[in-house]
């Protein structure tokens, strides 16, 4: 890994993750803010109006009252994992598809640094952004649930809450990463980059609407993430394991693939 390449990267990029993360911290905070351990009966019968179908395409087929179990729920049910998508379906291109496409990239290949190391660096970079992330999320989880509503949240089962919801977008990650080194065409590696992962989570969505189409959440990566049962304290090492399974084979392959391929530079 090139440390001066990876400085470069962040220059390039920071602004970006700053973004994101203001956008989820807004919602992080106003969804514990809206939290009301005394009214949560009334939200609970809201979503019990909902079809069974959409209840549980939508993530909300296990209804809680306790403040982890809330966030769980609402807001790392969808949108930990939509908005982290959309990050690194960006992040994935700009890295290499778009400097590759526009030439930017020939600047690279003419330092002394090898295809490989720059390309690990890059990927490096992609994980490392996710894990800044997801800890500064974490923090500020903690933090003002701990100011709004003191004692409430269960730091352990947040924690692995937020573990499994890192490696979840890592892997979605590291598609997109996949196709940026791939393809040399922003067009081919976002369509592929963005469309696989939406794919899979629609699959999921179609696989928890109805019992016999449970086989298409079997197929997608986001079958095994089930935030309201993590928080409720069920063992999720496995889905862990195979998380970081797929993170290490997708960016091993990445590497080869752009270490042989031929580059219009």
């Amino acid at each position: 890994m090139s440390l001066t390449l990876f400085k470069h990267t962040l220059k390039r990029n920071w602004i970006l993750l700053v973004i994101f993360f203001g956008v989820l911290t807004m919602y992080m905070t106003t969804m514990i803010s809206m939290y009301n351990p005394e009214d949560m009966a009334g939200l609970v019968g809201m979503i019990e109006a909902f079809p069974e179908a959409l209840r549980a395409a939508m993530g909300f087929d296990a209804l809680v009252t306790e403040l982890t179990g809330y966030l769980a729920s609402w807001l790392y049910g969808m949108l930990m994992i939509g908005f982290p998508m959309v990050y690194s379906i960006i992040l994935g291109n700009r890295l290499v598809a778009k400097m590759v496409d526009n030439g930017s990239f020939a600047y690279l290949l003419s330092t002394p640094a090898p295809r490989v190391k720059i390309i690990v660096t890059q990927g490096v970079y992609a994980l490392v952004s996710l894990f800044v992330l997801f800890a500064a999320l974490f923090t500020v989880g903690v933090l003002s649930a701990e100011a709004m509503f003191p004692g409430e949240l269960d730091i352990n089962s947040f924690f692995r809450l937020n573990v499994t919801t890192m490696l979840v977008n890592m892997v979605v990650m590291m598609i997109t990463f996949f196709f940026s080194c791939l393809f040399n065409e922003t067009r081919l590696s976002l369509g592929f980059g963005s469309g696989i992962p939406i794919m899979f989570l629609l699959l999921n969505m179609l696989g928890g609407s109805a019992s016999d189409l449970k086989i298409l959440s079997d197929i997608s990566i986001f079958g095994f993430y089930d935030p309201v049962n993590l928080v409720a304290g069920n063992s999720v090492l496995g889905a862990n394991l195979v998380y970081v399974g797929i993170i290490a084979v997708l960016f091993a392959g990445a590497i080869l693939i752009f270490n042989k391929k031929r580059l219009p530079l």
